[in-house]
């Protein structure tokens, strides 16, 4: 405010008219001069320390208000006095008890000082702050708060630990019924879970499918809470009429005193989530510092990993699948294989689970694909006709229909050559989409076979709406079906039952030369492992294709 304003204002100060327009203004108003002393001061700010004019004017504020200096404002008003620049600041007076927000000009050698009551916005600020650190589809605090909290928690000496929930198979709702279903889901198992939290318990939604529980409890108590949550979040949920099971898998990590970091312990314990995903779903697993190196190594593979599918490290292998009936050569099974050039062979075992959290599984289906139909252009030119069976992730690529049919037209094969293989577990994921791509690919001429039956949870009302031509027989159950009279029973109905379903079955697995006798016994058709072949490159696979259909007057095995 210029000194040319101001000064006529305070030379008029004993004018009704001009208080009577400043006090209107609701802002209590004070003007200092170099000096501190004040010059002029409305009616409200009176009224809010309670004093006369006579109390205030010609004095300073460090005599009639006690510990001034003290103030909070004290910094910001004497920084505009020093400084010559407006400054602003909101705090909590202790004499008035209430929030205010001081604002400070400077007019000539003093300073004219606006306060007014801030309570009110400050409560709005409070609140949008604590929405900001709330779920706003669950209500439950969210990471924000969870990190607040830690915050305050790792200040003090108290022992807690962290347990993250991750839902398993959260996917099939939001396919099934769209993301406001998946809503709907969350909100339910939210709510259970809230409900089955103790005192000392604390429930925070992360993000997606994860739940955290802030734990208070002794160490001995960790894996009982959390085998209850999980079981909480495994009950059975309805939602327009279906009816969904999810799973849950859980990682916890306790407080290190000498780690002050929230983020790094909400990472450790993510950690130990991925780590029980991978090696143990459906159980809990505490953080080790070793899982951070594990994690690193993973990081380390997946870029690798990127890198080699770039560089055509992926290749198949062929292994061949036997007629239990005659011996003959009825089919093959590619299978991926990485090339390392520094760790040699890598197990589809320990890439593909990587490649499925990557993202990579579309990319790689393709490269699968497209190298397959290369096999079987290349056998079928040499007159060798057999199918080729490839595992195709259905849930994972909405393309995948598409991509076949292209890759069929430019391969120029017979379609019944591409046998997919789809395993139990994926099928059921959704019922719906299976279906549909099924039967798209059932209707370009392929086979459709179900791989690792009898591990999941289908039932042969389901199989009888998808255009199924074979099952193959999990290699749990065969490979003890000659020491274990259970699976012997198990093997020997899913063959009776596949076959009262017009649909062939394989065994796979098969190592043992004794055990092939025992499956032709038991009207099983055919049958895949070293009893019959081991996996192979491509051009000896041709060696085998044409040595086994040179023999056709008895059954014949080759291990090789």
């Amino acid at each position: 405010m210029r000194r040319d304003v101001i000064e006529p204002l305070i030379s008029q100060v004993e004018g009704l008219d001009l208080d009577h327009l400043l006090t209107q203004a609701g802002e209590a108003i004070v003007y200092v001069d170099a000096n501190w002393v004040v010059r002029y001061c409305n009616s409200v700010y009176l009224s809010n320390l309670g004093m006369t004019h006579a109390e205030v004017l010609g004095k300073t504020p460090f005599e009639y208000v006690p510990n001034f200096k003290r103030s909070i404002f004290y910094e910001s008003i004497e920084r505009c006095r020093r400084e010559r620049k407006p400054t602003v600041r909101i705090g909590y007076s202790t004499a008035l008890d209430r929030w205010l927000m001081v604002r400070v000009f400077p007019s000539g050698e003093g300073m004219m000082m606006l306060a007014n009551d801030a309570s009110e916005s400050v409560v709005r600020q409070y609140q949008l702050a604590q929405q900001v650190l709330k779920d706003p589809l669950t209500g439950l605090p969210n990471k924000l708060g969870l990190v607040n909290d830690l915050e305050s928690m790792c200040e003090r000496s108290d022992a807690f630990s962290l347990l993250v929930i991750g839902l398993d198979r959260f996917r099939s709702i939001n396919d099934a019924l769209g993301y406001a279903g998946g809503d709907m889901a969350l909100l339910e198992v939210a709510s259970r879970l809230q409900t089955a939290t103790m005192p000392g318990e604390q429930l925070y939604r992360l993000n997606g499918d994860e739940f955290c529980v802030l734990q208070k409890h002794e160490p001995e108590l960790i894996q009982f809470r959390a085998d209850v949550l999980m079981q909480v979040a495994r009950q059975p949920l309805v939602l327009h009429g279906h009816r969904f099971v999810l799973g849950a898998t859980a990682g916890t990590v306790a407080r290190d005193f000498d780690c002050r970091d929230p983020e790094q312990m909400l990472k450790r314990a993510a950690l130990a989530l991925r780590h029980a995903k991978k090696t143990q779903r459906g159980g809990l697993v505490t953080y080790e510092p070793g899982l951070e190196r594990s994690s690193q190594l993973r990081t380390e593979l997946e870029d690798e990993l990127r890198a080699a599918i770039d560089s055509q490290q992926l290749l198949l292998v062929l292994q061949p699948k036997g007629s239990l009936t005659d011996g003959s050569l009825v089919g093959a099974e590619a299978l991926i294989r990485w090339a390392h050039p520094r760790r040699g062979m890598v197990s589809p075992a320990e890439f593909l689970p990587l490649a499925h959290d990557a993202g990579l599984m579309v990319t790689i289906d393709q490269l699968v694909l497209k190298q397959a139909l290369q096999h079987i252009s290349t056998l079928y030119a040499r007159g060798i006709q057999v199918p080729v069976s490839i595992n195709l992730s259905v849930q994972s690529d909405v393309c995948l229909v598409d991509r076949v049919r292209e890759a069929l037209r430019a391969a120029n094969v017979p379609p019944n050559l591409l046998e997919v293989e789809i395993p139990e577990g994926a099928l059921m994921e959704n019922v719906e989409t299976s279906a549909k791509v099924l039967a798209d690919l059932h209707c370009m001429g392929l086979r459709i076979s179900i791989d690792d039956f009898g591990t999941g949870y289908s039932s042969f009302a389901y199989l009888a709406r998808f255009p199924v031509h074979t099952l193959k027989v999990d290699r749990s159950f065969v490979k003890e079906i000659a020491s274990n009279d259970t699976s012997h029973k198990i093997v020997k109905s899913l063959v009776r039952l596949a076959h009262s379903l017009q649909l062939s079955v394989i065994a796979e697995g098969v190592e043992d030369p004794a055990d092939l006798e025992l499956l032709k016994r038991i009207r099983c058709d055919m049958v895949q492992g070293y009893a019959f072949g081991r996996p192979m490159p491509f051009d000896r696979f041709v060696e085998f294709a044409r040595a086994h259909d040179a023999v056709n007057d008895s059954m014949r095995w080759y291990t090789v």
